[in-house]
């Protein structure tokens, strides 16, 4: 096969990287907008997911997974804890290893947090068929097992 793209036909603005950071940017937007009334973020709803369905549980497993600076994670991690919503203890097979999970207020909270997000998805996938859903999932799936 050959290359999709090349110096004749490249465009940034037709770019797929171009486009799926800018509904990226599009779905960050609006959920940053709708958890505005939690006084929360998307990077925080990040955490909460990932606390919620797993893998992570440290904040070295979260910064792994969301692909972010783990000082960032421990900040946040400081204000989630001082809201309530988190609490981290020593794990005892391991006294190094700090592990992190939500507190019931974390976990009512989550689910709001979650409904967010599927309110925003569901808004950029209007018109979409289930097969259409299925399809794009499995070409991002596939550039991700490229990288």
């Amino acid at each position: 096969m050959s290359e999709p793209y090349t110096l004749k036909n490249y465009s940034p603005e037709q770019s797929i990287g171009f486009l799926l950071k800018r509904v990226g940017n599009q779905l960050i937007s609006m959920i940053d907008r709708a958890l505005a009334e939690y006084d929360m973020t998307h990077a925080q709803l990040g955490i909460f997911l990932k606390l919620l369905h797993g893998p992570a549980n440290t904040a070295a497993d979260l910064a792994r997974e969301l692909m972010a600076d783990t000082g960032a994670i421990t900040r946040t991690l400081d204000r989630l804890e001082e809201k309530g919503f988190v609490q981290r203890t020593r794990s005892s097979a391991d006294r190094r290893v700090v592990q992190v999970e939500l507190t019931a207020k974390g976990k009512h909270r989550a689910d709001q947090m979650t409904q967010v997000a599927i309110n925003a998805l569901n808004h950029h996938l209007r018109g979409f068929s289930p097969e259409e859903i299925a399809q794009f999932k499995g070409f991002l799936l596939r550039m991700i097992a490229n990288a």
